[in-house]
């Protein structure tokens, strides 16, 4: 008897580990799920309900959607010789695709209000807000540089100042309107030197127009620009 008892135990305890290894291979043992598969922090789509997730991408992808749909058009006009391309609706359609993508990350940037956790706040700023502000500014750049190095100093400093209205502080921005400046003086005193009357340069705050478009004015409003961040 008193060496069956130990027998016992042991057979109870065999028996109780291969229940719970059974157990722990059961998929819909939600209880016993591993830790490791949980989602990670930051997973809106998995940690937000279906709902509140919805609210806050489905305007982000609407802008995205029609970024894309802009640029199939650009494309499709680069496609052409470059003696046959449309400037202006090239033009048009990169300013509208800086100002998707813009859109985008406002609407981004509304979606912060609709979560409370740090880490739903912080993916979508990762995710959503910051790369499409990235792009909306690196395309007004581009579209900013070119106008510049044309002489269309107006058309320039319109771009310049939309990124400035969503990043105060871009050096590219403010260098480049400190350039324009300097670029319009030094004509007006080349004009004054040599006795010439045109030039433009007695329209000395032509630049500082706030329309940046300038695009699209016989083609429909391709530009969008001056909507605000």
């Amino acid at each position: 008897m008193n060496r069956a008892l130990p027998l016992m135990l042991c057979a109870a305890l065999l028996c109780t580990g291969a229940v719970a290894v059974r157990a722990e291979g059961v998929p819909w043992k939600t209880d016993d799920k591993p830790k490791d598969a949980a989602a990670p922090a930051g997973d809106l789509k998995a940690e937000l309900p279906a709902a509140q997730y919805n609210r806050i991408v489905k305007p982000i992808e609407a802008k995205l959607a029609s970024a894309e749909k802009i640029m199939a058009a650009y494309e499709k006009e680069m496609q052409k010789p470059a003696e046959k391309r449309n400037q202006r609706l090239l033009v048009g359609c990169k300013t509208r695709t800086a100002e998707a993508y813009l859109g985008a990350a406002l609407a981004a940037k509304k979606g912060l209000n609709m979560v409370k956790k740090d880490s739903h706040k912080e993916a979508i700023k990762n995710q959503y807000e910051e790369p499409n502000r990235e792009k909306g500014i690196a395309i007004f750049l581009d579209l900013a540089t070119s106008a510049h190095d044309r002489g269309d100093f107006r058309m320039a400093a319109g771009f310049y100042k939309r990124i400035l209205a969503v990043d105060k502080e871009n050096s590219d921005a403010k260098e480049g309107l400190v350039k324009i400046v300097k670029e319009i003086q030094q004509a007006a005193r080349d004009a004054k030197t040599s006795g010439s009357k045109g030039g433009g340069s007695d329209d000395k705050k032509s630049w500082d127009r706030d329309d940046h478009s300038r695009t699209g004015r016989n083609d429909g409003n391709w530009s969008g620009a001056g909507r605000g961040y």
